[in-house]
């Protein structure tokens, strides 16, 4: 597969169902966590605490593959119960960041037919301060996640959206580990991986030139300002609801995300989990 082939493997569509039924959209994607001394990773799917907020049960949507390459068309729907049972929340209250973990389905899938085919990030994604210092501070992102809910529900791909940073990423904006992009932001975006994904030439800070591939996971979306018919400006988390809605509160087509290194926080929870064999505290079965 090409370079950018790979980025619509990242993530999986997110159907959460409340308590009574009721069932909200979002975005989720794969992260790989190292497992000191073992053979293996741990995979965990991450996205936001509110996509998960009222949730009794999560479905995915995971595709097989043949060697490197997936198999269009086939891929399994998977209903995890009891998530709130499974769910690592970032410690930080006022972080909007959880993940829980799929490696027991994807073993299943490997175990019962054409493998699981996806893509993940690891820590080597993670923009280093390093990397961060080659950055200009309005630097090309793509978005990548299922707005409104909309997906190739055929092929179980994605939708790929591109934009801009709209503050710099080298700075925390207002003091928080986040940072603010200029892309349309839908309800079902919730979750979505915000990359810098480009094979070909770049402008580095100074105005030079460079050449080669970057892939870089700078964070998620999790919210974004909107305005009220009474010109207020609020910030609000996108919404996962597809439903209509009155237009009280108007989107401004801007995103906050939260950066990718909070990620890194709950790596020793998981591996705790892992430790003492509770991390698939939930069961899991056709959806």
């Amino acid at each position: 597969m090409q370079f950018l082939d790979q980025v619509s493997h990242l993530t999986s569509r997110i159907e959460a169902v409340g308590a009574s039924g009721e069932a909200s959209l979002g975005t989720g994607f794969f992260f790989k966590v190292k497992v000191p001394g073992q053979g293996f990773g741990l995979t965990l799917m991450v996205t936001n605490k509110h996509v998960l907020k009222n949730a009794r049960s999560v479905i995915l949507s995971i595709s097989r593959g043949k060697g490197d390459v997936p198999i269009f068309g086939s891929f399994e729907k998977y209903a995890i119960d009891g998530i709130q049972e499974s769910v690592i929340h970032h410690p930080d209250a006022a972080i909007d960041l959880t993940a829980f973990s799929v490696g027991h389905i994807v073993n299943h899938m490997d175990n019962t037919g054409p493998p699981a085919f996806y893509r993940e990030f690891d820590e080597s994604h993670i923009p280093t301060v390093e990397q961060e210092r080659d950055f200009t501070a309005i630097e090309d992102i793509v978005m990548v996640g299922y707005p409104t809910g909309i997906w190739d529900q055929s092929n179980n791909l994605p939708i790929v959206r591109r934009g801009i940073t709209a503050t710099p990423f080298g700075r925390d904006y207002n003091g928080r580990a986040e940072f603010m992009i200029d892309c349309a932001c839908f309800p079902g975006s919730s979750g979505s991986p915000v990359l810098i994904a480009s094979n070909g030439a770049y402008v580095a800070p100074g105005g030079t030139f460079k050449m080669g591939a970057r892939f870089h996971l700078l964070g998620l979306l999790w919210g974004g300002p909107q305005y009220t018919t009474q010109g207020e400006i609020v910030v609000r988390p996108v919404p996962t609801s597809a439903v209509p809605v009155a237009l009280s509160q108007i989107p401004t087509n801007l995103g906050y995300c939260v950066k990718s290194r909070a990620i890194l926080d709950l790596v020793p929870i998981a591996l705790d989990r892992l430790t003492n064999g509770n991390i698939w505290r939930s069961s899991f079965r056709p959806g």
